[in-house]
């Protein structure tokens, strides 16, 4: 499988489940919730975002281990300021969702309402939605560059054998 593929199917395979857990959370602790759209910012009711994670987040699980049998590969971590910068925004990103997707269950009107009292914008809604696209896009970034660097790394001690 090509390093993009893969690296795109891993992605998908991981957000596509954080994003149906989100829809969980809502049909369990919010029902009504479900049929309101995730964010201004991104239209789409939370029951049918729900769905597309889950059957994207299936279908890429199944094409991952096709293959070779594995969902997700160890990569060996590649130091420098740029893949630090990629992990930072992947968890940091993350952990950010996670605050404003929690908040929004518990408090459900705030989530239309600025986030910080520092400035207008961003919406928690909006930011829920940057912060989870651009930690799915840093994941997948940071996935490309590391299995790339696999791959440089297998052919050049081939390379080295023949």
């Amino acid at each position: 499988m090509k390093p993009v593929a893969r690296s795109l199917l891993e992605v998908a395979a991981s957000f596509g489940l954080l994003g149906w857990l989100y829809a969980a959370a809502c049909a369990a602790y919010r029902p009504a919730m479900l049929a309101e759209p995730v964010a201004a910012v991104f239209p789409v009711r939370r029951d049918t975002f729900g769905v597309f994670c889950f059957v994207v987040s299936l279908l890429a699980a199944f094409a991952l281990q096709v293959p070779d049998g594995s969902v997700f590969r160890r990569l060996a971590p590649r130091p420098g300021p740029l893949d630090a910068a990629l992990r930072t925004v992947v968890v940091y990103g993350l952990l950010t969702w996670a605050y404003v997707t929690v908040n929004s269950l518990a408090h459900p009107e705030t989530i239309g309402r600025r986030l910080t009292h520092f400035a207008s914008v961003p919406t928690e809604g909006a930011t829920a939605v940057v912060c989870f696209a651009g930690s799915a896009a840093a994941l997948f970034v940071l996935r490309l560059r590391l299995r790339r660097r696999s791959v440089d790394a297998e052919a050049d001690r081939g390379g080295r054998g023949a």
